[in-house]
């Protein structure tokens, strides 16, 4: 972590002109390396007008059995930070009347989202964590398949080669002082 740290001082989180609420979008991650404790890490970012805004690094307080489980629970959180994120926007600008984009990485999680079915192997996964499936209904939230190599909260769950990191932290918003 602190080789991390050091190898960013230099760079600082910018913004430009805001031109609207209309532009708002998130990306949800979670960590398929499984640490001692089996608790997975979970992130997510949320960016207006392609500039970051919010984000969130932390471990889950479940133990889940599956990635596409991981997931699902990392997506929830992070539509959770999108509806007061979209209320927030919505009483200081204009109401945003298009649901939010959040990307995801993996494609079982979101056709578990979509699916508003019970499945016998997520019975174990708290019923708070499905609140994500009505809020998708609604049309709120719009979950959206983004390959694993575009996925910017990758940075926020997980040790990446050198490259990758200043990969992300360019189109995250961080630019040199």
């Amino acid at each position: 972590m602190f080789k991390y740290l050091k190898g960013t001082t230099e760079l600082w989180l910018t913004y430009g002109v805001f031109k609207g609420g209309d532009k708002l979008c998130g990306y949800t991650d979670a960590d398929g390396n499984m640490v001692e404790d089996c608790h997975t890490v979970s992130g997510y970012t949320f960016m207006i007008n392609g500039r970051v805004v919010s984000w969130s690094s932390k471990k889950q307080d479940i133990v889940l059995l599956s990635m596409t489980e991981s997931k699902y629970v990392a997506a929830t959180h992070s539509v959770k930070e999108a509806l007061w994120m979209k209320n927030f926007i919505s009483q200081l600008f204009s109401p945003l009347t298009k649901p939010i984009d959040v990307f995801c990485d993996n494609q079982s999680t979101i056709a578990l989202m979509q699916d508003y079915q019970y499945h016998v192997r997520t019975k174990h996964i708290d019923i708070h964590y499905h609140f994500i499936q009505w809020v998708v209904k609604c049309s709120d939230i719009q979950l959206i398949f983004c390959p694993t190599v575009d996925m910017l909260a990758d940075v926020l769950t997980k040790a990446l080669p050198s490259p990758k990191v200043k990969h992300f932290a360019l189109f995250l918003g961080l630019c040199m002082a």
